[in-house]
């Protein structure tokens, strides 16, 4: 079979895949996890819980720190003090805690799914205790995340709702203590479903424990805004909100006439393009997350950042190290490469 008929066959698999997905999922309406809902409120500071900072001298524990993005981590450049560490989730304050300063709070899923996974060794992940659930959306998997638990009340394979306990609240996990317990929750994309050889290819020197679910395989988004649309019961558009986000850079990559499983899982990301495509042309939101692949009639000879949204500091700063240099010269770094092998190792043709 040639690679115009394989892409057609494609092409119709996902049409295929999104008319059946329509009667097998849908989308959903996505619950706060805690009873804790200030940022309904207008009070974040109540929501999100505070980093201690030593910047240039002066301590401060700073709420922001606790919100999805650049939040963490501040240098100082020619356009003033700038976050650089990327806070993938979201960090929500306990409300309630025992005499001891122990939280109470108990985690529930966001939305109906089933557990992957449950790591309840804290020793196994910076996560500490956590737990991931599928959700099966119109679009395609979204997987909510849960870590830092103290505990974890379920097991991989558990049908899970809203009104289940999967967890509690606590403080698990690399940098934590009981002050600043918390729960840390991720909305995430699943890049990758062959995750094993691209992490044994790193030569870590410890073992995946997760599998696909390692949180260096799910590429996580802004869950409040999320949070704040579904309030009053509204669905949640997995394809909608993603097409909506920022793009920060695009990245060339040959065409090796093979299919990404992030565009088999997620078909909405392909977008038109010439049925002998010699290239793909993935865009990114700066944290990372694949916002768009559209197949090109343009030929290159290995991975290179084609587009970059300029910033008055480097790249670096705004696309977790993955793109160096200016918007005018873009360059993928180690990481950069390594991050656009992990969506294309181990595709099926």
């Amino acid at each position: 079979m040639n690679m115009h008929s394989k892409f057609l066959l494609f092409l119709s698999g996902c049409f295929l895949f999104l008319w059946s997905a329509s009667y097998l999922a849908a989308d959903i309406a996505v619950r706060f996890p805690t009873s804790n809902t200030a940022l309904l409120n207008d009070r974040p500071q109540d929501f999100y819980m505070y980093v201690d900072r030593n910047f240039e001298g002066q301590k401060s524990q700073p709420w922001q720190a606790g919100a999805y993005g650049f939040t963490r981590t501040l240098v100082r450049t020619q356009a003033g003090p700038v976050a650089t560490k990327f806070h993938e989730g979201i960090d929500i304050k306990p409300l309630k805690r025992d005499a001891a300063g122990v939280p109470l709070d108990d985690v529930h899923p966001v939305a109906g799914g089933i557990v992957v996974h449950a790591s309840a060794n804290p020793a196994h992940s910076n996560y500490g205790r956590y737990v991931v659930i599928e959700h099966w959306l119109k679009d395609g998997p979204l997987y909510s995340l849960y870590a830092h638990l103290a505990s974890v009340n379920c097991r991989e394979g558990d049908q899970v709702g809203t009104g289940n306990v999967i967890g509690r609240l606590g403080y698990s996990g690399a940098g934590l203590n009981k002050t600043r317990a918390h729960l840390h929750l991720e909305l995430c994309l699943k890049l990758q479903d062959n995750f094993q050889p691209w992490y044994d290819s790193l030569k870590m020197g410890t073992p995946n424990r997760h599998g696909n679910y390692n949180g260096l395989n799910l590429a996580g988004f802004d869950a409040a805004p999320v949070l704040i649309h579904c309030k009053d019961g509204e669905e949640f558009s997995l394809s909608r909100h993603i097409s909506s986000l920022p793009v920060q850079y695009v990245v060339r990559v040959p065409s090796t006439g093979k299919i990404p499983s992030l565009v088999k899982n997620y078909p909405f990301l392909l977008k038109p393009g010439p049925s002998q495509p010699k290239s793909w042309e993935i865009s990114f939101t700066g944290p990372g997350v694949p916002t768009s692949v559209t197949p090109s009639a343009e030929p290159c000879s290995e991975p290179a950042v084609i587009r970059a949204v300029p910033h008055p500091f480097s790249q670096l700063y705004r696309t977790c190290n993955r793109v160096s240099g200016s918007s005018k010269e873009p360059r993928l770094t180690a990481s950069g490469k390594r991050y656009i092998r992990l969506i294309f190792m181990g595709t099926e043709p």
